[in-house]
């Protein structure tokens, strides 16, 4: 009988080491008199003790000591593992581990491995405990936290880089940008990111940009051009190109530097021949992108002057608050103010406003000036605020998607010929900053129009498909992710076709399509619009021509029906245009 007890015994554990070789995991079990009943072979993988010492019987503190004595010293606090630990204290502590009813850890036993430990205290007193080894999952966690960190290092460096630095995939679209290039865009990096030059250059410039960099992607070559750029902002800005391939193959990128070379130019220190110049440019600086905005720049003079001379003095050592439910405002001057180092931020409701300065004055942050927009409803009982803080009213004046349109409203139309907008006449302030075109229909197609198609659609799978068969088709286009955006896509590039899906954020594509034949009542100029639906609904496409769209098509889309599409309205529309 005793033999087959004995037999059944051996089999029990055979099974429970196999159990552990296929789990990677060392088990050991003490009864509730801390001696030791069972032990895996797999412990001695872990510990370099010898095998006696796991016998059944011994006592934890004589394990615990076996260990010490190896010089293994798991369960240190790191900020002490260069101290001098007493075996005792040591012991004692791992026994007053030993002894709690849960505990979990990963633990240190050198410099290159980790154990995961787990404890459990069974109700009959029995202790289980589980090693299994870590190792490679703490290396691969160091790794990527050291990556992380490398990461946020490079892009710190990159931030405070006075030149402009991009990064562009294979794709060829934008993965990096610091300040210094949304700068020159006057965007953020959420609105670079994931586009390409396509979105923010215009077409010319957009090739010659694409040609460059796809050249260095295949050949690896690197390249060089001077180029004079015109910020957002007006400023000239002189730079020195530099473009590289780098990455494994497969995964190659290129990084763009842009030597900003402006205060040598600016000083007389550019020159196309002689010894002594401090930059020798052969050929002199190549025309490149005007980013500069009239419209944005006519409404922030509109909005700065109508503030003080002392709102805008000191502003670096100001706190101030915007009141506004335009976000054109609240953008203009909240980027005006922190560009000039000062504390700036925004509220749009009457609720929000007293709030704020409620939270304001319970810290003791003193704000020292209020801008309110005189459209935001109570804003009289707004501007009488009880907190005594200098407050400035505004009149925007139309500022926002209509300002081109309210500003030329606002004068008189002479119609002495047969262009459609005639002579407009602009107030003096306006004359030597603006000029607008008197005879449209004299004006040459790419005058009109710098693109060939504009794209309206939220879904990024769906913006994919269409620049995949446009770019296919060699059409000329851009991607608008929203109706806001479509039309001042519309406004800034004039289009041959407007592609523009219904359901979108912000604004549909109906009120899109409203707007922009509003607008182009002004001009006598008609563009024509083709509505993409998800499913062709007698009801959505009368609301499409109610809007004044010309036609529509229903999604998958394919480059057969774009292309018929294209044919049919833009490309007799350039024809004509040519002839």
């Amino acid at each position: 009988m005793n033999d087959v007890a004995s037999s059944d015994a051996h089999i029990r554990l055979g099974m429970l080491e196999a159990v552990c070789d296929t789990l990677a995991a060392a088990v050991i079990v003490y009864d509730k008199n801390d001696c030791l009943v069972f032990a895996s072979r797999q412990v001695l993988r872990y510990f370099p003790i010898h095998a006696d010492t796991l016998k059944p019987g011994t006592r934890l503190r004589d394990v615990l000591g076996a260990i010490f004595d190896t010089g293994v010293r798991y369960g240190i606090p790191p900020e002490q593992r260069h101290k001098a630990v007493n075996r005792e204290e040591w012991v004692s502590t791992q026994i007053s581990v030993h002894w709690r009813e849960q505990y979990d850890a990963v633990e240190r036993l050198s410099r290159d491995r980790w154990l995961h430990f787990r404890k459990r205290r069974l109700p009959n007193g029995y202790n289980v405990t589980t090693l299994v080894d870590v190792s490679e999952q703490k290396k691969q966690e160091e790794q990527w936290r050291s990556d992380l960190d490398r990461i946020a290092l490079t892009e710190a460096i990159l931030e405070t880089l006075p030149s402009p630095v991009i990064v562009k995939d294979r794709n060829l679209a934008y993965i990096a940008a610091n300040k210094a290039f949304c700068t020159i865009y006057n965007a953020t990096p959420e609105g670079i990111l994931g586009r390409t030059v396509w979105d923010l250059a215009d077409a010319e410039n957009a090739e010659r940009i694409e040609r460059s960099d796809r050249h260095v992607l295949e050949t690896g070559e690197p390249f060089l051009l001077p180029e004079h750029v015109i910020r957002a902002d007006g400023s000239d800005l002189y730079i020195l190109t530099r473009k590289h391939r780098i990455g494994a193959p497969g995964h190659h990128v290129v990084v763009t530097i842009m030597d900003d070379v402006t205060a040598l130019v600016a000083g007389g220190g550019a020159a196309t021949d002689g010894e002594d110049a401090f930059l020798r440019v052969a050929g002199g600086f190549v025309e490149g992108q005007n980013c500069f905005d009239p419209v944005r720049d006519a409404e922030r003079r509109l909005l700065l002057e109508q503030l003080g001379a002392d709102d805008l003095r000191g502003v670096p050592a100001k706190r101030v608050l915007v009141a506004t439910t335009n976000t054109r405002i609240e953008d203009i001057l909240v980027g005006e103010f922190k560009a000039r180092g000062g504390d700036c931020c925004a509220v749009r409701s009457r609720h929000e406003f007293e709030s704020f300065l409620a939270l304001a004055a319970k810290h003791d942050v003193a704000i020292d000036l209020i801008i309110l927009d005189d459209n935001m409803p109570d804003h009289e009982a707004m501007a009488g605020n009880s907190h005594g803080i200098a407050t400035r009213t505004i009149t925007p004046g139309g500022i926002g998607p209509d300002f081109m349109r309210v500003l030329v409203e606002e004068h008189e139309l002479l119609s002495e010929n047969d262009s459609p907008l005639g002579d407009i006449v602009t107030p003096v302030s306006l004359s030597d900053d603006w000029y607008i075109a008197t005879d449209i229909t004299a004006m040459l197609p790419a005058a009109v129009g710098d693109i060939d198609v504009l794209v309206a659609e939220d879904n990024q799978i769906n913006q994919f498909v269409f620049s995949q068969i446009l770019e296919g088709l060699g059409i000329s286009h851009r991607i608008a992710e929203n109706g806001e955006e479509a039309v001042m896509l519309w406004r800034k590039h004039q289009p041959r076709l407007v592609l523009m899906d219904i359901s979108m954020p912000v604004m549909n594509g109906i009120d899109a399509a409203k707007e922009i034949r509003q607008a182009e009542e002004l001009t006598g100029t008609h563009t024509p619009i083709v509505a993409v639906t998800a499913q062709a609904l007698n009801v959505d496409m009368q609301n499409c021509m109610d809007a004044g769209m010309d036609d529509y098509i229903t999604k998958p889309v394919s480059p057969d029906m774009i292309e018929g599409i294209y044919r049919r309205y833009a490309a007799g529309k350039l024809e004509k245009s040519v002839a």
